[in-house]
């Protein structure tokens, strides 16, 4: 019993360091569709602590920075703020990317 008590033990540890080998790892991209026809994706990592974005050919990870509602991301004049399903895209080719929604 003891031996069998030991071998699960090893067995929940093992598990979850397997779950934090992959640090960078991030949800699946959410599309989101913008005014005038405009698209770009979004996949949050790292418990949302930063969002790789794909806008207008180019792809940027930003950091979560303060924001007073909704959460917001940025990364030198690239930022992603959002609030629920919607979102505003600034500093990407092709931007702004306004009134956009989660598809």
């Amino acid at each position: 019993m003891r031996r069998a008590l030991a071998f699960l033990a090893l067995l929940a540890l093992t598990a979850a360091g397997c779950a934090t080998l992959a640090p960078d790892a991030s949800d699946a991209p959410i599309r989101y569709r913008c005014q005038a026809g405009k698209t770009f994706t979004a996949a949050y990592a790292l418990h949302g602590k930063r969002v790789v974005v794909s806008a207008g050919g180019v792809t940027r990870a930003l950091k979560l920075a303060r924001s007073a509602s909704g959460a917001r991301y940025t990364a030198g004049d690239a930022e992603i703020w959002g609030k629920g399903p919607a979102a505003t895209l600034k500093g990407f080719p092709g931007g702004p990317y306004l009134d956009c929604n989660a598809q």
